[in-house]
């Protein structure tokens, strides 16, 4: 098995895998009927929200919206640097 990982290498940054993630979030949007931009305000106001406590470090802010078992999850991840 290991011949075969070295062999055929899988990468976590493929086309494929990419596309197939765009497209679940396509779907994921289209179900839960976001108009366009709609989850770009919402995660521009919890980031607002947030940094009003704490100072954020922005290149590290992430926002992941995924489905499990016909249920939407919004996760946001900020690194906090310090409490205002």
């Amino acid at each position: 098995m290991q011949f075969l990982n070295w062999l055929f290498p899988f990468n976590q940054n493929s086309p494929k895998i990419t596309a197939k993630e765009r497209m679940q979030s396509m779907l994921l949007h289209d179900r839960l009927e976001l108009p366009a931009g709609k989850l770009e305000n919402m995660q521009e106001e919890l980031v607002n929200v947030v940094s009003r406590y704490f100072e954020l470090d922005s290149t590290t802010t992430n926002f992941d919206l995924k489905h499990f078992e016909r249920k939407a999850f919004l996760t946001a991840n900020f690194m906090l640097m310090r409490s205002k």
